[in-house]
């Protein structure tokens, strides 16, 4: 059976590019939030964004959920259907995963300048491989295959109970609270950032959107009625900035004497309402008459999984090769330079694999060539969302 089409959505490229600068923030601004002097304005500064920018992973997810939905929701559910869904994840997500991890854990052996016997590197590279901790930013690919392994069985109960669609949103919530308390009282996992469970409140969010996208479309577009509700979510999403930023800010000064689970609270319901402003926000941007800016856009989301892979071999590189005065004005510079030079390098090395290298899926996924298009085809090129 031939595939339901549906309409090709700039809007996600839109979206991950956002979720991407989120990722980039968190990352650019470790150095400095930890040699800043915590009394200090520049503090402030690093610790608001190093926090604030704590959304890239959820609303990945987000994304990746909305898109899988979008894309399979419609079409009747086959074998062959998740055997070409399996084929692209195990050739444009695994295969990367797994040469990215080889990367960076030789990486991080020659900076330490640890090298063990051979046995006895690749049982501890097959640990890290196997739980996602080859390098810090890894532990994403690591919960998506978690993802991708549940999406069957998930889009199933979707097409098959409509109470499950229906409350699809308050669903996730509960499945991710019930893992958080149970975690906390009893299982007690330590890296619960790997576990999906941790992101199930993202996850059906995406979800739901997927299944009723034209219905939302629709009530989103018709902004002189709902200004009020949109109004309503983006000061939620500022009003949890305040209160993840200023959590984070007295627990790094030590002042806080709160629970845990606010911070919990916090994080998710943060990234929750990004997620939703972000999601409203590309939809608008698509009717804005801003070519630059979308292409611009659409370019980085088209790369933005192979810059989240290699950005922290530049980020490390430079922070390695950072000047070593003590001056404060050369000092965060170089972290605010840090971040430009990392941006682009990751966006350069990307693209120039995608156009010039064979097999580049390789090492980046699933790409699209710019600089070194093959000649006229006489067959007419196709846009599809990228899933």
């Amino acid at each position: 059976m031939k595939p339901l089409a549906r309409k090709h959505l700039d809007e996600v490229q839109y979206a991950r590019v956002l979720a991407l600068l989120g990722v980039f923030a968190v990352h650019s601004t470790s150095t400095g939030v930890v040699e800043s002097n915590p009394e200090s304005f520049t503090f402030i500064i690093y610790n608001f964004f190093n926090i604030a920018g704590k959304i890239g992973t959820p609303v990945f997810i987000f994304l990746s959920s909305f898109v899988l939905f979008y894309t399979y929701y419609p079409r009747q559910l086959t074998f062959s259907l998740f055997q070409r869904f399996y084929k692209k994840r195990l050739l444009y997500i695994l295969v990367p995963y797994v040469v990215f991890s080889a990367f960076y854990f030789l990486f991080r052996a020659y900076l330490g300048q640890n090298f063990e016997t051979f046995p006895a590197m690749v049982k501890r590279f097959l640990i890290d491989l196997s739980a996602g901790n080859a390098q810090y930013h890894l532990y994403f690919v690591f919960v998506s295959v978690q993802f991708y392994l549940m999406f069957p069985i998930i889009l199933y109960l979707f097409k098959r109970f409509e109470f499950i669609r229906k409350y699809a949103i308050p669903l996730g919530i509960i499945i991710q609270w019930t893992w958080v308390v149970l975690n906390s009282l009893y299982i007690q996992v330590p890296s619960k950032g790997s576990v999906s469970l941790s992101y199930f409140m993202f996850y059906f969010f995406g979800a739901f959107l997927g299944v009723y996208y034209e219905q939302v479309v629709a009530w989103i577009r018709n902004w002189r009625k709902i200004w009020p509700a949109i109004a309503a979510i983006v000061l939620g999403y500022v009003f949890m900035i305040y209160l993840y930023v200023t959590i984070y800010y007295d627990i790094r000064t030590g002042q806080w004497t709160g629970h845990n689970k606010w911070v919990e609270f916090a994080w998710s319901t943060h990234a929750f309402f990004a997620a939703a402003v972000i999601f409203i926000f590309v939809h608008y941007l698509e009717t804005w008459n801003f070519p630059r800016i979308k292409k611009f856009m659409i370019e980085i989301g088209a790369v933005s999984f192979g810059m989240y892979l290699i950005h922290p071999f530049f980020l490390t590189s430079l922070r390695l090769n950072a000047p070593l005065s003590g001056e404060p004005l050369i000092f965060h510079s170089w972290q605010l330079l840090t971040l430009i030079l990392t941006f682009f390098s990751s966006w350069l090395v990307v693209r120039l694999f995608y156009d010039f290298v064979p097999h580049s899926w390789i090492f980046f996924g699933n790409g699209n060539r710019v600089f070194n298009k093959p000649k006229k085809s006489k067959v007419k090129d196709k846009k599809e969302v990228n899933v």
